[in-house]
């Protein structure tokens, strides 16, 4: 693995610990990133750290799965690869098998992720295959 794939694949791990999100996100994203979610709508990175620090969503479990694709040129790369996750949000308990994809962007030297979407929390495996 080369040292940009390198580099993308820590990336994703610092987006999957959930613990670390309030501060990695708006430190590990480019200006204009957006993120859509599974309802279609996109919201910025500081609308994702205001979601993740609400108290409404408690985040039990992010684990990565499997990355499925990870791509690496010299300005620009793409990920795609599902989490698992457990959280309660507002009460409700959610167990979501979710397929992830990234857009990176190399600014000065340095990766930053540019665009993401998620997917609903149905991923079939098998279709990876």
């Amino acid at each position: 693995m080369s040292s940009d794939s390198q580099q993308l694949e820590a990336l994703i791990q610092g987006f999957t610990d959930r613990a670390q999100n309030k501060t990695f996100l708006t430190a590990n994203v480019t200006d204009d990133f957006l993120a859509i979610r599974p309802s279609g709508n996109p919201i910025t990175a500081e609308g994702l750290v205001g979601m993740y620090d609400n108290s409404d969503l408690v985040i039990k479990l992010s684990e990565l799965v499997k990355i499925h694709r990870l791509e690496a040129n010299s300005d620009w790369g793409f990920a795609a690869f599902t989490l698992k996750e457990g959280f309660i949000y507002k009460g409700e308990q959610n167990n979501d098998l979710s397929s992830y994809s990234l857009i990176f962007k190399k600014i000065g030297g340095t990766w930053k992720i540019s665009w993401m979407q998620r997917s609903q929390g149905t991923t079939d495996l098998s279709t990876w295959n």
